[in-house]
């Protein structure tokens, strides 16, 4: 397998067959167990409202299982979304995780095809989910047998094995239809600790299907509404909900909304800490306005966490027809043992979604095409490596579908402004250039520092950006004057931002008298000798370095520790170690 778990105990594998979804097994109340449903592949928005009788079976189901117990659910992304909210009340939401399908299906007239299934895992608890530490296995270019990911000079910071699993597995696929091997396989792993025994698997043969009911579509909007309004390009400093209500319906070719996720951010001027009832009728009245000013057959593209995109979901479906649930894969702070790197661009559109502009061959310059595709999966990114491949001919390119990895967070301080949830402009380009044609209006009612309404400007679209913020505003205007000059509004910039969401303070313009890499190997050094990973008045009496170096180099005391607790890693497949897990889990906290 390429994954590794640590002091697991793989749970057993029983497999039962559901001939309906309202015909569901018993649960044992006095056990806790671990189960995955199987269902249909490719159910519709119409299906699920034509499988009450399911919900209701799956969710007396759910009442029936231990305290301890889990469930998982492989299925398409729509009916995912529809699945969860349906059984939410007796089961907590733990993960969406994406997994790669064999082979991407097809979606006309000339949309993003399919590419990822959902595998929806809740739990009856209400607590953190309980799994095995579990490492996903490094994968190498298949052009200079580096890892995929360039780890440049923290690679003594990593584990020797891989690193810890995502919420998107591409390592391993599923097939619709056949048995989730691998799924199983995996699942089996990351359950494989107390209290559970055995992982049982419900292939769910039949649900209910709208289309055997002929139950009509809602929507009925026509692809035309005559000449659209002229709106010219226009930043905006304003309330995004009182600002849209001035625009006239549609109006808009692209609606993009990056909204607060209600986490705690620290943004300049708005309270992203509501009560959640409250953010979510605010967040419905903006999605409402943006269907509103969307001219028909186009595209509203909304980014959010996916137990936060389920919910805007469910609010669109009322007035749009579902396009495509997109998985970018832009791994974000580890904060748990399953990394989140699923961060979902859930797309709507008003009446019958016409074809892609970014699909259509004829529509796009070669230029315009590179971000129209993805490199193909295990190519590294490295610009050494890249010029080598065009060098000898090497095909490392293919048509993009809806999940993408290629697409990276920008991680150095002199690529941001000060802004603490900067998109990548690559990840802007790639929308702006599949939805729209030129000359057409891009619409972003959080447009922050600019990023969505600069790219819209580079590409030859018409732009309207809306923001809260006089200070993001400001910056936005200034990129704009920047760009329209000829230079980069994405260039490398001067100073450290100020603005940023980890808690830990930035350091920069720091010259290091010891490099840091140094540094941290004495701590493992010291950790070796003590056999546990030192205090800072231990270091400072068995380091070789003044510990004052520590306190200056450093955002926190777990940065300082990175390589006292894992075994380094090396970056090519003939210097991989072969250290033990024993060995190497000596110092793991």
């Amino acid at each position: 397998m390429s994954h590794q778990s640590e002091n697991v105990n793989r749970l057993t594998v029983r497999t039962i067959e559901v001939s309906t979804g309202t015909n569901l097994p018993r649960s044992n109340p006095q056990r806790a167990e671990v189960w995955l449903f199987v269902l249909p592949f490719g159910r519709t928005i119409d299906d699920a409202e034509a499988s009450g009788k399911w919900y209701k079976a799956l969710e007396k189901f759910a009442q029936t299982l231990n305290d301890q117990s889990v469930v998982a659910i492989l299925t398409s992304a729509q009916d995912a979304a529809e699945t969860w909210p349906a059984v939410g009340d007796p089961l907590q939401f733990q993960l969406w995780v994406a997994v790669k399908l064999t082979i991407p299906i097809t979606r006309p007239p000339q949309q993003l095809p399919e590419q990822h299934a959902a595998l929806l895992i809740l739990s009856k608890y209400r607590t953190s989910l309980r799994h095995t530490k579990t490492r996903i296995g490094y994968t190498y270019c298949p052009a200079c047998d580096k890892t995929t990911k360039d780890y440049g000079g923290k690679k003594h910071t990593y584990h020797e094995y891989g690193t810890l699993v995502s919420d998107v597995w591409r390592d391993i696929s599923y097939t619709p239809g056949e048995d989730p091997t691998d799924t199983v396989v995996r699942l089996a792993d990351l359950f494989g600790l107390e209290p559970y025994r055995e992982l049982v698997v419900a292939r769910v043969a039949a649900l209910p299907s709208a289309r055997l009911k002929c139950i009509e579509s809602k929507l009925s909007v026509t692809a035309h509404c005559g000449t659209p309004t002229r709106l010219d390009c226009q930043l905006i400093q304003g309330d995004s909900l009182a600002e849209l209500r001035k625009l006239p319906a549609n109006s808009v070719d692209f609606c993009f909304a990056d909204p607060p996720y209600n986490l705690a951010k620290r943004y300049d001027s708005l309270n992203d800490a509501l009560d959640l009832e409250h953010y979510l009728e605010w967040c419905d009245k903006w999605l409402d306005e943006l269907a509103r000013v969307l001219r028909p057959g186009c595209t509203c593209a909304v980014l959010n966490i996916p137990v936060l995109a389920i919910r805007h979901f469910q609010h669109m479906k009322q007035s749009l027809g579902f396009q495509s649930w997109i998985v970018w894969e832009g791994l974000s702070l580890p904060v748990r043992m399953i990394m989140p790197a699923h961060y979902a661009v859930v797309c709507f559109t008003k009446g019958a979604a016409r074809p892609l502009p970014g699909l259509l061959q004829d529509s796009v310059t070669p230029l315009e095409s590179l971000a129209l595709t993805t490199l193909r999966e295990n190519y590294c990114g490295r610009q050494s490596c890249g010029a080598m491949r065009r060098r000898i001919g090497q095909s490392d390119r293919e048509p993009i579908t809806d999940i993408w990895w290629d697409i990276h967070r920008l991680k150095h301080n002199s690529r941001r402004v000060d802004h603490p949830c900067q998109l990548p402009p690559t990840l802007m380009l790639r929308l702006i250039q599949l939805f729209t044609y030129k000359g057409e209006v891009v619409l972003d009612p959080f447009n922050g520092a600019g990023t969505t309404t600069l790219c819209a400007e580079a590409l030859g679209r018409r732009y309207i950006g809306i923001e809260l913020s006089e200070k993001y505003h400001a910056l936005a205007e200034s990129r704009h004057k920047l760009l329209k000059v000829g230079g980069d509004p994405f260039g490398k910039v001067r100073g450290v931002p100020t603005a940023k969401n980890s808690r830990v303070h930035r350091i920069g313009g720091v010259k290091y008298d010891v490099p840091k890499k140094t540094l941290q190997l004495e701590v493992k050094r010291v950790a070796r000798l003590l056999g546990r990973l030192p205090s800072r008045e231990e270091l400072e009496q068995h380091g070789r370095y003044p510990i004052r170096y520590y306190d200056e180099y450093f955002v926190s005391w777990g940065e300082v520790c990175a390589a006292a607790r894992t075994t380094g890693m090396s970056e090519t497949r003939a210097e991989k170690t072969t250290k033990t897990i024993g060995q190497s889990e000596l110092f793991e906290t």
